[in-house]
């Protein structure tokens, strides 16, 4: 994982009873909006054990809870994401296999949280705090790339080069997993189609 400073928005309360109504309305958010495709804030309240005026005291909007639902997808992302890229699983099973892993879990990812990423990338233009929680998560996960690449470079597994460009362009690569050709059991030709890709941008051969 990165060393990215990261807060999550709107910010948890520091601890005890508050801190688990927040999560709880985080974890409800997250859960309806999968089974439903919509947030509906007296659902999410239900599901939390507290009330719609509750939910307001932590939330000042529908959207503000999106992105606190939003946040915590892209941080289970991300660690998907950070446990596959590690140096140890190149030196061991290979760069390919390594690729292989990293796109198997983005799909996973994606595919699990569908409808919370529709939801949130629908409201992505409009609602400042999603736009600020998707660009901060996304310079933490490049930065788990970025560092990801310097080490296997570091070992001689890829060529030496733009460490940068190559985890900008396997990002790229990563975010296109959220796709439908991908999601819900799709092609698995796709997938692999993607992984050549993302070993040819890291510099490796396709063996």
């Amino acid at each position: 994982m990165s060393d990215t400073a990261y807060t999550a928005f709107p910010p948890a309360p520091a601890g005890g009873k508050a801190r688990k109504t927040y999560e709880a309305l985080v974890a409800a958010a997250r859960t309806e909006v999968n089974r439903s495709g919509v947030l509906r804030p007296d659902e999410v309240a239900g599901r939390a054990g507290v009330s719609t005026a509750t939910l307001y005291t932590y939330f000042a909007s529908k959207d503000d809870l999106v992105a606190a639902a939003f946040d915590r997808v892209l941080g289970d992302l991300e660690a998907r994401i950070g446990s596959c890229l590690t140096i140890e699983r190149v030196l061991d099973a290979g760069l390919r296999a390594s690729v292989e892993g990293v796109v198997d879990a983005a799909i996973e990812g994606f595919g699990e949280d569908a409808l919370v990423f529709r939801l949130a990338l629908a409201r992505l233009p409009e609602h400042r705090p999603i736009r600020d929680v998707y660009r901060a998560r996304e310079a933490a996960v490049l930065a788990t790339i970025v560092r990801f690449v310097e080490l296997v470079i570091a070992a001689k597994r890829i060529p030496d080069g733009d460490a940068e460009a190559k985890a900008g362009a396997l990002l790229v690569i990563l975010q296109g997993c959220n796709n439908h050709f991908l999601l819900d059991g799709g092609s698995p030709r796709v997938a692999a189609r993607l992984v050549d890709a993302a070993v040819a941008v890291l510099g490796g051969d396709r063996t």
